[in-house]
This record gives structure tokens, sequence and C-alpha cells, in this order.
């Protein structure tokens, strides 16, 4: 197991010492070598130490957090960032993700949201030790845009998304990305052959439905592997799934 080394830049005392306590007990591959409460302790602490891991209240007192990033990246490559927010929609938040390919959590922090927002870097990590090849899009792959840059993938790959904001999180059968996009930019390119935009906020493949719980509003994709996702349904969604059902779809109810 990789070792990482973090750093905890919080102003807030009770939400500082609450990741610590998490990433203490849940995550031994990381190791705290600083947590700091404001924008100057944090500049010195980060070119110091230099960490894998940079853990970023999106609003520091006295000053933003685009400021600092400016500032470190002007002397240093941007280690992993996983910002923390009390706030999901705010459009500074998505400024701050595009410039530093970021990932985010909101406040107070979830343990199961923490442990994939970690496991996203130990794979982005993994897939950037493998033997760099050239890629080229082909017909078969769908182009997203994404926090490190693009990702190319074939639609059978992809088994939900669902919107948040501006932006979009994709469920893939090898993990999640966070996509810089709309879901109606993400639903034109993948096409209604392939997927049901089911409600507002979510797109399900087609393929990968195998059981709907009309009573509680939700769904189960499941791929090849045997692998289970449950999805809720919002009442439009579950009117979409409906209808594909009585299309004559093979799927479990």
């Amino acid at each position: 197991m990789k070792k990482y080394r973090a750093i905890i830049v919080e102003d807030e005392r009770l939400p500082r010492l609450s990741l610590i306590r998490k990433l203490e007990d849940y995550h031994p591959e990381i190791s705290i070598v600083e947590s700091c409460e404001d924008y100057s302790s944090a500049l010195k602490a980060i070119l110091r130490h230099r960490p894998d891991i940079l853990f970023l209240d999106i609003q520091l007192q006295g000053h933003t957090t685009l400021e600092l990033l400016r500032e470190l990246k002007e002397a240093m490559p941007l280690p992993h960032i996983i910002f923390t927010t009390a706030y999901n929609n705010s459009e500074y938040l998505l400024q701050a993700i595009r410039f530093a390919a970021a990932d985010y959590l909101l406040k107070p922090m979830d343990v199961s949201e923490l442990a994939k927002a970690i496991r996203r870097i130990e794979e982005r990590d993994e897939r950037n030790a493998l033997p760099s090849q050239p890629v080229k899009p082909s017909a078969d792959k769908v182009p997203l845009r994404t926090l490190n840059g693009m990702l190319f993938t074939g639609r059978n790959d992809i088994i939900f998304v669902r919107a948040n904001g501006n932006y979009s999180q994709v469920t893939l059968t090898m993990g999640e990305e966070i996509v810089l996009e709309r879901l109606g930019t993400i639903e034109t390119r993948l096409g209604e052959a392939h997927f049901i935009r089911a409600g507002r906020n979510l797109l399900l493949n087609r393929q990968k439905i195998y059981k709907v719980d009309v009573k509680h509003k939700s769904c189960i994709l499941r791929t090849t592997d045997g692998r289970e996702y449950s999805v809720d349904l919002s009442a439009g969604g579950m009117e979409s799934v409906e209808k594909f059902i009585k299309q004559g779809n093979d799927v479990k109810s």
C-alpha cells in the first residue's frame, strides 16, 4: 500500500480536529505532517514539506483559496488537493476545482465519502504509473473533460451519471470520476440509445438496469461481473424507468 504525506488547512478548530481523527482512525496509509489554521502558516508548511495530499478549506479568513493555489503553483507542482466546504453549489468552488484539478468533500465530513476521495487519488496514481501510451479517441469511445484532463471511455463502462451543479459525478466499472461538464452535455454525447435520462439529475445505462423497486422508487444497476449499484429515483426518474420497462426490455421488477 502506497503511503501518502498530507497537510490539513482548516481555519476552524473542530473541523480540523475531526478530519485529523478520521484520517488517524481509518487511513493509516496517510501521515499528517502538519495541520494549519491560516494562509501564512499553510503556505510555509506546504512549501517546506511538499505533501502528496492537501486537504484545503475552500474559505480561508483574509485570503482566498485561489490566491494560495496560484502562489503554490509558481513554486512547485501542486499536490493532490481535496477541498473541504460546507457548500456544494458555489461557483467559486467550481472555479477552484478547475484551477487545481481537485476533489471536494462536504462538511461535516462523512467517513465513506472521505474514503472514496482518497481512493480516487490512489486510482489516479495507479493510472499515472502505467507505461504512457498515446491516447486516441475512437468511434466507440466518449471523451469527457475530467479534473486531470480528458477521459476516453466506452459507453458500456459507464454505469450511471449524476449531476452536481455545473459538473457531474460519473460512476464507472473501474471507479468514479468528476467530469467538468453539465449533465445535458454528457447526455448528448452518450446518446439516448444507450442511456435513460431518469429525472433532472441522473443518467442510467440502459443495459445495466437489473431490478426496479417501484414502491421505494429505486433501481439496481448490475455489471457483467455481478457488482450491483443501488440508485434512488425521483418521481420523474421513476416514470422514465417505468416507460423503459414497458417498451419490452428484460428487466426484473
